[in-house]
């Protein structure tokens, strides 16, 4: 189990180097998946093939010529720089058009990676694909703590041209896993946040990942009454194969996952859900044991929502569950990926993008403004 522990938490920064050498996707995408995960049928999906192009990113060397014009060719453009080096060291990612618009503010996203992964890793992601499109600023952390992310806000309202009303956090696995605990500690400098792979909103000990160390974490009733005030807008999306088994609410993890960092016992996995249905204003969650329910999305998910709807994008059903307020809105939603393992699919930017850019704050009160589009 310890030889696949380090395969299943993703591709370290040798494996870039070497990706080609590697298990391939199909071995990838198995590693991180459960026993039910069909790694066959995912890459050969045209979900896969959008993975695999995103992933194929990676093979250009991190600071390279190569790399930067093709994030400077790619859609509208940006222009790529990497700053720093090893645990500070930061990616960033403008909008080609801030050189002939020097006025133009444009939404800022700190794009979080997962566990013993490089930043490069971030742009198979499908957010800076997103941000190239939607015209926003990214910053990848290699430190991904609340001080660091912070300091990094201040460099970039010195050196980048952004709304400093429009700050997003999405992230990965532990990036995920970091944004919640970031964002449940400062919530009024964001206006949205989206986690992947991840549905932490607990407590966590103290710890160490490769080098760089994380204090221990206890949240609050205090801090989600905070976020609820501050009206923090959540999406979280998760596999129906995830090899941490997030998937439905009830179901316990397998092996190492049990003993590891993040509690995500079915009791874990279930409080967490009810403190971001807290955040985002809502009753605690009706749960569903398995097969129970007629609604596809409640089955999938493992517990009751207000509203629900099933989309399907390149060959695969997206199961989504709103949280919805007594007065009519949501601002926590929840995803489900059919047959997706822990790895993100080709519309998890876009779909977590959907909900939270819907949203601003005003910069002198905090508060939370609604978009129109």
């Amino acid at each position: 189990m310890a030889e696949n522990k380090e395969v299943k938490m993703g591709l370290t920064e040798e494996d870039v180097k070497h990706r080609d050498e590697g298990p391939g996707i199909d071995g990838l995408l198995q590693a991180m998946g459960d026993s039910d995960a069909d790694a066959e049928a995912i890459a050969a999906s045209e979900d896969g093939k959008i993975i695999a192009e995103r992933m194929a990113v990676m093979g250009m060397p991190e600071g390279s010529e190569e790399g930067k014009e093709f994030w400077r060719s790619y859609e509208k453009g940006l222009n790529k720089e990497v700053h720093g080096e090893g645990l500070n060291k930061w990616a960033s990612y403008v909008p080609v058009s801030a050189e002939s618009d020097p006025d133009r503010k444009y939404p800022l996203i700190f794009c979080l990676h997962g566990a013993n992964n490089p930043i490069q890793l971030t742009e198979s992601y499908g957010i800076i694909q997103v941000a190239a499109r939607e015209e926003c600023v990214v910053i990848a952390p290699e430190n991904e703590n609340l001080e660091n992310i912070l300091s990094l806000l201040e460099y970039a309202k010195e050196h980048f041209p952004i709304d400093t009303g429009r700050v997003y956090s999405i992230g990965y696995s532990f990036g995920g896993f970091m944004t919640s605990r970031n964002s449940l500690q400062k919530p009024e400098i964001f206006a949205g946040v989206g986690m992947g792979g991840m549905l932490f909103a607990g407590d966590v000990k103290a710890h160490e990942l490769n080098g760089q160390p994380y204090p221990a974490y206890h949240l609050t009733e205090e801090m989600l009454e905070t976020a609820r005030e501050a009206e923090l807008p959540v999406a979280l999306f998760m596999g129906e194969n995830e090899m941490l088994r997030l998937l439905p609410l009830w179901k316990n993890p397998e092996g190492e996952v049990r003993d590891g960092v993040i509690p995500l016992q079915s009791e874990d996995k279930q409080k967490a859900f009810n403190n971001w249905r807290k955040v985002g204003g809502c009753k605690p969650a009706v749960f569903t044991a398995e097969g129970e329910g007629s609604d596809p999305v409640v089955r999938s998910i493992g517990a009751e929502f207000e509203r629900t709807e099933v989309r399907e994008y390149n060959g695969r059903k997206y199961f989504i569950g709103d949280s919805v307020k007594e007065d009519g809105e949501c601002l926590f939603r929840t995803i489900a990926c059919e047959k997706m393992v822990h790895w993100p699919s080709s519309m998890y930017a876009e779909l977590i993008w959907e909900h939270i850019s819907k949203f601003a704050r005003d910069t002198k009160t905090g508060k939370l403004i609604r978009l129109t589009k």
